[in-house]
């Protein structure tokens, strides 16, 4: 079944001056091609790079990178574009057309907007990494990882953040481009983070949304991170009337449910709720974990929570599973390589077994998150990354930060350390909205307010008050009283 180790992936994921070796010429007219981007109606511009795949070997090879620049709807366009930093880490920003729509279209009026693929993603060697076996046990992690290694199509030791950022200052000088606008989401704002630190005088202005601040430890923070999102969903059905009285004991039934998991207890057996074919396995703990985890990263998605806790504890897995296997959809644009590349050179050096289980106390998902990527890493190659490069971050360049209120993986006090040391920053979180907020609402207007003036004390955030999350579920049939 090719489903579960890319759901796995979302819900664990649902979470670039000439530089030495390359040659950073203007872009030759030809270079930029007419294509089309899904999501956006007029024709766009692609155009590709060969960098070094070894910036301190450059004549060890190269790695082709793809670029796609929407172009802005002025016939005079603003000199300092948007550059699109994705997340994951392993997300491709050639896949961001409708994320352009939704969230930058204000931004395009007067600016170019840029989505490059960094590498190991998208049209840059991308390294999917898909699977057909049901990754039971920790040592499956191990197995499909190397597989998945031994397969890559570029030495995955070079997939990393610092080659990021130089891949994308390359691209910077070759465009022309004198300064940048930075947007990076979820793991995304570590790639702002470190561009901003290498190339600072390249920046103009900075937003990030969901924050990863790069002094922050992901695998420590993420299950207590989880714990409030799930408590969060538990105050709003107890202040819920019809919630209340449907699921009493929401939080205790999660560490029933979780308990089953870890004993070996729930096995399913039925449709793939996504391809109808019929599968069976036993859903491990760290599956069950991100089947709720996974849920939590949209606002819409919590609402079922309770009603799908409350069944699976009952016995009915069938809306779990289709929890768990429905974010193969989202998945679909995850380059899993790449996400091991930078989770294992970055991320699981920084804390050790014991410290992992010490952060997961309290939580439903334990060290489940650390665990599983571990495992994976035990079969893959990484670089470690430059000793600052997790440092804390701060700068003049004036930055917008923005959380959801309800982000099982960022939470806002994540943007409120990372605004700190920003002087000319502001910290906006949005109500009743999970991970991520460009899209929300007014956030894209404000967005543009913002990139156009620079003035983060300026923007207006009275748009947002309204939004809180939907009412809770309490029936199959989404009813909610």
């Amino acid at each position: 079944m090719n489903n579960i180790t890319r759901a796995t992936t979302a819900g664990f994921a649902l979470w670039c001056t000439a530089l030495a070796g390359g040659a950073a010429t203007a872009a030759e007219p030809d270079n930029l091609k007419p294509c089309f981007l899904s999501g956006v109606k007029q024709r766009v511009q692609c155009a590709s790079f060969d960098v070094p795949l070894d910036y301190s070997e450059p004549g060890s090879g190269t790695v082709t990178l793809h670029a796609t620049i929407v172009p802005a709807k002025a016939s005079t366009p603003a000199e300092d574009p948007f550059l699109v930093f994705a997340g994951g880490p392993g997300q491709a920003a050639g896949d961001y057309g409708m994320l352009v729509h939704v969230a930058f279209d204000n931004i395009r009026t007067k600016r170019d907007i840029i989505l490059l693929d960094q590498r190991g993603t998208g049209r840059s060697a991308g390294v999917r990494c898909d699977g057909d076996e049901i990754p039971e046990k920790l040592s499956d992690m191990t197995a499909l990882a190397r597989q998945c290694r031994e397969s890559a199509p570029i030495d995955v030791r070079h997939i990393t953040m610092e080659n990021v950022v130089r891949d994308a200052e390359e691209v910077r000088a070759r465009l022309g481009y004198e300064t940048l606008n930075l947007w990076g989401g979820s793991y995304g704002t570590r790639t702002v983070a470190l561009y901003l630190r290498r190339y600072p005088e390249r920046v103009r202005s900075i937003v990030v949304d969901g924050v990863l601040p790069p002094d922050v430890s992901l695998f420590e923070t993420s299950p207590q991170s989880a714990e409030r999102a799930k408590h969060l969903i538990a105050e709003d059905c107890a202040a819920n009337t019809a919630c209340a009285a449907r699921f009493p004991n929401f939080e205790a039934d999660v560490d029933a449910l979780m308990a089953k998991a870890k004993a070996g207890e729930l096995h399913y057996s039925g449709p793939d709720p996504v391809t109808g074919e019929t599968i069976e396995f036993d859903l491990q703990h760290g599956f069950a974990v991100e089947a709720l985890r996974g849920a939590f990263y949209t606002a819409d998605t919590t609402t079922y929570v309770p009603l799908v806790v409350d069944e699976a504890v009952k016995g009915n897995l069938n809306p779990l599973i289709a929890s768990l296997l429905g974010a193969t959809a989202i998945s679909e644009s995850m380059y899993l390589g790449t996400t091991y590349s930078i989770l294992c050179g970055d991320e699981i050096p920084r804390l050790s077994e014991a410290e992992a289980v010490a952060a997961g106390e309290g939580s439903f998902a334990e060290d489940s998150y650390y665990r599983y990527w571990k495992a994976g890493c035990a079969g893959w190659d990484s670089t470690m990354p430059e000793s600052d490069a997790l440092t804390p971050i701060e700068g003049d360049v004036p930055a917008l930060v923005l959380s959801g209120n309800l982000d099982p993986i960022t939470p806002p006090s994540m943007g409120d350390h990372f605004v700190g040391g920003f002087p000319n920053g502001r910290h906006i979180v949005v109500p009743g909205t999970g991970h991520n907020t460009s899209y929300v609402a007014c956030m894209p207007s404000l967005m543009a307010d913002f990139i156009e003036n620079l003035d983060v004390s300026a923007l207006d955030i009275s748009c947002f008050d309204h939004l809180r999350r939907l009412p809770l579920a309490v029936g199959r049939n989404g009813n909610t009283e």
